[in-house]
């Protein structure tokens, strides 16, 4: 029976729990990375968590067409989880677009050309709740989209997040195969590092461990479990009932202030470095002029979110971790790994 799955962006941090998630669930893996340097590390890792028989790797590039047709042939399930999400922000607003947008069409159109019979893309909320005219509190769904036009308030990742979201609903629309393609939208991902490549939030947790943060911003987000994220992408297989759905992964949105209160809590000896404070708004902008990585919350400053999962739950058949497990398990392995 054939099982093959391509994962784009194996050595990415929420790709490879997903890899261990599916090699666990006795799934045959192929891995992309943009460089084969990073194979061993990749390996390594998995590793230690799930057996890695199944696991084999090929060096393609998003900006290139060499090699898509060929990795996609033979497969029957495509996870596309590689896109960048750097922790500055650029000046240059298009600076993302063409691993993201570009690299979605490309996987996409290998994946029809070789009629893989599922397609699995992780997106984000960035993609759905970034919008110059919000009530406080505000609500978003799967019905909604990022104003990609809004550009004091959309800067690249969210842009890029959006179009690549985009172009892939209008490539399977166009096609009239849109049940075949599922999207993932998680929040802010947080959970257990791996090793030290870590990703964006992984680096946000470092930054509050270190004490760079002695206020918190008035900034919150829904927190995903990244085990969830991973469980999520894997549940999709076979499912149809998540055909042309965007799947909202997590539990609960949660501010700052509180991530720093559980940070806290899960590792006591670092209380005094994390924050206890909330930053006033106008210190925060401030800031931003000196560091780009306060910029991407400012149009969010003092706004709350909300959001109901429970329909991704039920098409899905999981249940959502809430935050602080999460949350904790990012503090202990940022310690554990020497981050901090």
């Amino acid at each position: 029976m054939n099982n093959k799955v391509l994962l784009t962006g194996v050595s990415g941090w929420i790709a490879k729990h997903t890899a261990i998630e599916l090699l666990n669930s006795d799934y045959e893996v192929l891995g992309t990375v943009r460089n084969d340097s990073l194979i061993e590390q990749t390996k390594e890792t998995i590793n230690k968590h799930a057996p890695i028989d199944n696991l084999s790797f090929v060096e393609l590039d998003l900006l290139k067409d060499d090699g898509w047709n060929e990795a996609a042939q033979g497969c029957k399930y495509i996870m596309h989880l590689a896109s960048p999400f750097p922790f500055k922000v650029s000046n240059n607003r298009n600076s993302l677009l063409a691993p993201a947008v570009d690299g979605t069409l490309r996987v996409l159109n290998a994946g029809l050309n070789a009629n893989i019979e599922q397609f699995i893309v992780t997106s984000s909320i960035a993609a759905m709740f970034r919008k110059p005219i919000r009530s406080n509190p505000y609500s978003f769904d799967e019905n909604d989209w990022t104003d990609e036009n809004w550009k004091e308030g959309v800067g690249d990742y969210f842009l890029s997040k959006t179009k690549a979201e985009k172009a892939a609903w209008e490539l399977m629309e166009s096609k009239r195969l849109k049940n075949k393609l599922t999207v993932i939208n998680p929040g802010g991902v947080f959970g257990d590092a791996l090793d030290k490549k870590g990703g964006t939030s992984i680096e946000y947790v470092k930054q509050f461990m270190k004490g760079k943060f002695p206020a918190a911003p008035k900034w919150g987000i829904l927190i995903s479990d990244v085990k969830d994220v991973a469980k999520a992408h894997v549940a999709c297989i076979g499912n149809t009932k998540v055909g042309g759905r965007r799947l909202i992964v997590g539990k609960e949105v949660k501010k700052l202030i509180e991530l720093s209160q559980i940070m806290a809590e899960a590792m006591p000896e670092y209380a005094k470095k994390l924050p206890k404070k909330e930053l006033p708004n106008f210190m925060v902008k401030l800031i931003s002029f000196f560091d780009s990585s306060a910029k991407t919350m400012i149009p969010d400053l003092g706004i709350t979110m909300q959001t109901d999962t429970s329909y991704a739950e039920d098409l899905l058949g999981l249940k959502f971790n809430p935050a602080k497990g999460c949350i904790s398990e990012t503090a202990k392995s940022v310690v554990r790994l020497g981050l901090v």
